[in-house]
């Protein structure tokens, strides 16, 4: 995950919030992946829906939407009964 953070924070436009601008744009967009697997959601409808729904405000981080949303897909089933958004906001704002 720490790969992950990393790649997408030098990617990411920094445009979100003082510190840290993509942990929060990205945890949430983790947390539409994980309600989306939650809800029976296959990954491409999941990264269509989710990258659809960022709004104008939100459009530069449609880059991250796929890396994000395989990785959720690739999580065990038992790790979504945990707060995952929360986690990968933990784990981006410690980088």
């Amino acid at each position: 995950m720490r790969a992950l953070v990393t790649c997408l924070f030098v990617t990411l436009p920094m445009a979100a919030t003082a510190q840290n601008p993509i942990c929060a744009p990205t945890g949430e967009i983790v947390a539409a992946a994980v309600a989306a697997r939650k809800s029976g959601q296959g990954a491409d409808a999941a990264k269509a829906g989710i990258a659809a729904g960022l709004g104008e405000a939100k459009a530069a981080f449609a880059p991250a939407v796929p890396p994000l949303v395989d990785w959720v897909f690739e999580l065990p089933e038992d790790d979504l009964q945990k707060d995952v958004a929360g986690s990968w906001v933990t784990q981006c704002e410690a980088q």
